[in-house]
């Protein structure tokens, strides 16, 4: 496949940056086909594929919706003596979630300690969605609660997950007592979760007073 990349002019030869570069191009082009069998070429010539290799094709597969070749890819990786980062699970863990895999999800978010992997601010904010997602809305408090006493601080990403797993479960008080405090560190509600606090002013199954609430809260913090 990459013959052509072979150059006999310049006697230059595609290493594993050249083909990651290639493969992570040919992912994001949705042409999985040709990235798994650039990914055996590189192998067949003796290029041994490193772990940013291997997050870009899990990624590729996990996002279109090719999780047991995701898996099976990251088993292999491991055989192959490559070592599995943090942005390795995230990875598996964020396509699990939204594969709707969300036990799977969880049980990934647990073997990290075993593995002696410290979760990022990425790991916990995804985990926080996979627990929204199941409604134990308690369960991501405290994975919010754990992440910050781990001495790892909340981004806005963060907030707003947790703050949107409210809002979809219709809890008012607790969506706005956590965007006061993401205010207070000066993150911003985006897009999604802005469009939700709005459409629940219009929602008929949310009380009068909870829309008095949201009323209140925005009136008292308008043109901040």
């Amino acid at each position: 496949m990459l013959q052509d990349m072979h150059l006999k002019v310049t006697h230059i030869t595609p290493n594993v940056f050249t083909y990651s570069t290639i493969i992570n191009a040919l992912c994001k082009d949705e042409r999985l086909q040709l990235a798994i069998q650039l990914f055996r070429d590189m192998q067949d010539r003796g290029v041994a594929p490193n772990v940013v290799t291997y997050n870009t094709l899990l990624d590729g597969f996990l996002r279109n919706d090719q999780i047991d070749t995701a898996i099976s890819l990251r088993k292999e990786m491991e055989n192959n003596g490559v070592t599995p980062t943090i942005v390795t699970y995230n990875t598996i863990i964020n396509g699990l979630c939204e594969a709707g895999r969300l036990v799977e999800a969880s049980q990934v978010f647990s073997t990290l300690v075993a593995k002696r992997l410290p979760p990022d601010v990425t790991t916990y904010s995804i985990q926080i969605k996979v627990l929204c997602r199941q409604g134990l809305l308690g369960d991501a408090t405290k994975i919010l609660e754990e992440m910050t006493k781990n001495g790892c601080s909340p981004n806005e990403r963060t907030y707003n997950t947790i703050i949107k797993g409210f809002l979809n479960s219709n809890d008012i008080p607790s969506a706005l007592d956590y965007l006061r405090i993401m205010r207070s560190q000066r993150f911003a509600a985006d897009a999604n979760t802005a469009s939700l606090f709005l459409e629940l002013l219009t929602a008929r199954d949310v009380s009068d007073k909870d829309k008095a609430l949201l009323q209140k809260y925005f009136l008292e913090n308008d043109g901040e």
